[in-house]
């Protein structure tokens, strides 16, 4: 019986593979399972025994396929339908717990910058529309990193004026939890809603991937750090002030990158030399 399972598990690896090429796995989710299951199903009713030459190698063959292809629908389950949802549902609830302030800003997740320093899109203190705003998260489960943006915007929630949870929202269809491996799926009912909210609470779009104001900061970031490393390897190494690379900026005819919001870019250092541009707008816990 074992073997007459394993053997169907074998065929309907193949199935999978062939939907997965021709994209039904995409537009159905849950084929590889139902596949699976009928499998198992066909196994049951009908147990097989190989016969014949190479016995013992082909029942190797049958076991090593199936326990292989039982392993690609566990991960399939997890990154893609991340249990259809249920488990991440649970993890945000519990994520978000006890929130008193909740912040919109002009940003995606922490691969780009400190999200303190992010200017505030619009902000949440009372306790019934930031249960609202948390009602509109529903996630379909998992996925694989789809991009490498930031995303946009960002969202934090605050307790007792420490942040307990970041994310940003990716192309209005998932989020990117800080510290995690993989996207969040958004449901398409949620991913609309969530749409919608911002559009009217805070004026902006997840769908148009960064404002110009984000956009800017960021450019701005990219040119001040390639010019601290120009100036450091013309220097010997030597770690360049704001004046003196305002000064490299002006030999060549060009003025130093603006900070938007009447902010002022700063450059820390870490000990091997690398250069980080941070942006002072005003603090949202201030």
């Amino acid at each position: 019986m074992l073997y007459g399972v394993a053997r169907y598990l074998c065929i309907a690896f193949f199935l999978n593979i062939t939907c997965l090429i021709f994209g039904g796995s995409v537009i159905w989710p849950v084929t590889p399972i139902a596949l699976v299951l009928v499998a198992i199903f066909l196994g049951l009713a009908f147990p097989r025994r190989p016969k014949g030459r190479w016995q013992r190698f082909r029942e190797i063959i049958v076991y090593f396929l199936s326990a292989f292809h039982l392993l690609l629908i566990g991960l399939w389950m997890h990154f893609v339908l991340g249990y259809f949802g249920m488990t991440l549902n649970a993890r945000f609830v519990a994520m978000v717990n006890g929130a008193d302030h909740v912040v919109i800003r002009d940003g995606g997740g922490l691969c780009h910058s400190n999200s303190d320093i992010e200017q505030s899109l619009c902000e949440i203190t009372n306790k019934e529309e930031i249960a609202e705003l948390n009602a509109l998260f529903r996630f379909s489960g998992s996925k694989l990193l789809r991009c490498r943006c930031c995303g946009y915007p960002g969202v934090d929630w605050w307790r007792g004026g420490k942040r307990i949870a970041s994310l940003s929202i990716h192309h209005g269809e998932s989020v990117r939890v800080d510290g995690e491996g993989f996207d969040w799926r958004l449901t398409r009912n949620s991913g609309l809603l969530i749409e919608k909210w911002l559009k009217e609470h805070c004026g902006v779009s997840s769908k148009d991937g960064a404002s110009p104001m984000y956009l800017k900061c960021r450019f701005s970031r990219y040119d001040l750090a390639a010019a601290v490393e120009s100036f450091m390897k013309a220097n010997g190494g030597r770690r360049p002030t704001m004046d003196e690379l305002r000064a490299q900026f002006n030999r060549i005819g060009k003025n130093i990158p603006s900070c938007p919001a009447s902010g002022k870019y700063a450059l820390a250092f870490d000990e091997d030399g690398t250069v980080h541009v941070t942006c002072s707008i005003l603090r949202h816990n201030q």
